[in-house]
């Protein structure tokens, strides 16, 4: 009974001295991103005269979304700072010295690590995306004057121009393709005059080209012609730029939302390469907190300095973002599978991790 207290006790204290190093790692990963993206932008403020208010406003909205980015690398240095000082201060050799194993004293960092990447991902489900929309409505709105051209409607993108309405199914921004589109055409007291419908439309040469074209002309007359073309260049005047905001929108989208268009893509036969590596990496991204835990867990118990721990926690992290980004960029050319690309750096950095821990001294 008084050993499992006092294991319980070890678990308390192992845990309190790893939350409290990874809060004030958190706080300052939090302060560095906030200063650096304040003085980026606080001139676009002031020059959209957008309120005080608004600005504290549009950053806090921001805070869920940078700490879903910074996690992963908070939780790494958090576990290796901790358990740098707690071989440093003999107090992993006093644990030993009581019989108990190298495993059971890094349990309490596991099990955090598992509840942290399940909340995390709950997180990204219900909160993320409320709070990424209402930033980036800000941005749009009060900074760059767009106001709200478009957005999702019956699992498609809408977008009002001038004297015309577009209806897209949806954007693969890499390649600057549009999959299902609609195009209507209105006269000045707001009457449909002409409508173009297309299976795709990609850019290129600064125009787009559209294919499987089909042209419906209401002349005055009211006689309805009716053209259809093999392929046709449209002279239309967005730009792949215009339609960015509509690639924001996209990532306010949770899994199972993401999940139900891309389905809905598909059953239509167009292209959902790029939006399902965005679904996998949904999934991924959560689960990253845990896998750097594991993986800190054998360097942290190794005999090194405060400063080379640190430095070798910013080096894993940088490595892995860099992965991270280059896998996700071989998925959404078509060079990896969806799932492969956005779990693939996860998978080998949990293998580096599990193959560290057989190391670990008993």
């Amino acid at each position: 009974m008084n050993r499992w207290v006092n294991i319980k006790l070890i678990d308390r204290y192992i845990l309190s001295q790893f939350l409290f190093i990874l809060a004030l790692i958190l706080i300052i990963f939090l302060s560095i991103y906030l200063i650096f993206d304040f003085f980026e932008k606080i001139d676009n403020f002031f020059k959209a005269n957008v309120p005080f208010g608004t600005i504290i406003s549009y950053f806090l909205l921001n805070l869920p979304s940078v700490l879903n980015q910074i996690f992963p690398a908070v939780c790494l240095l958090s576990t290796l700072i901790a358990l740098t000082l707690l071989r440093k201060n003999n107090e992993f050799v006093a644990f030993k010295a009581c019989g108990i194993s190298p495993y059971r004293i890094i349990a309490p960092l596991i099990v955090f690590g598992i509840t942290i990447s399940f909340s995390l991902f709950l997180f990204n489900e219900t909160i993320l995306p409320k709070t990424l929309g209402k930033a980036q409505a800000i941005w749009r709105c009060k900074v760059e004057k767009k106001g709200s051209p478009g957005g999702y409607m019956q699992e498609k993108v809408w977008l009002k121009s001038k004297n015309m309405i577009y209806q897209i199914e949806a954007i693969d921004f890499k390649k600057n393709i549009m999959w299902g589109i609609n195009i209507y055409y209105f006269d000045k007291n707001f009457r449909i005059k002409k409508r173009i419908n297309a299976y795709k439309a990609c850019w290129g040469s600064g125009k787009w080209t559209l294919y499987q074209v089909t042209e419906q002309i209401l002349r005055e007359n009211g006689i309805l012609e009716v053209n259809q073309f093999t392929s046709k260049i449209i002279p239309l005047p967005e730009k792949p730029s215009d339609f960015q905001f509509i690639k924001k929108d996209y990532e306010c989208l949770n899994y199972f939302r993401l999940r139900h268009y891309i389905d809905s893509l598909k059953a239509k036969g167009y292209d959902a390469t790029a939006f399902e590596v965005e679904m996998w990496k949904k999934t991924a991204i959560p689960f990253s907190p845990f896998l750097m835990i594991i993986l800190a867990i054998p360097f942290g118990l190794k005999e090194t300095k405060i400063m080379h721990t640190i430095g070798l926690g910013l080096l894993i992290s940088l490595i892995f973002w860099v992965m991270q980004a280059l896998t996700l960029a071989l998925g959404k050319g078509g060079d990896l599978h969806p799932l492969l690309a956005a779990w693939l750096p996860n998978i080998l950095f949990f293998v580096w991790g599990m193959m560290m821990l057989r190391y670990v001294e008993d």
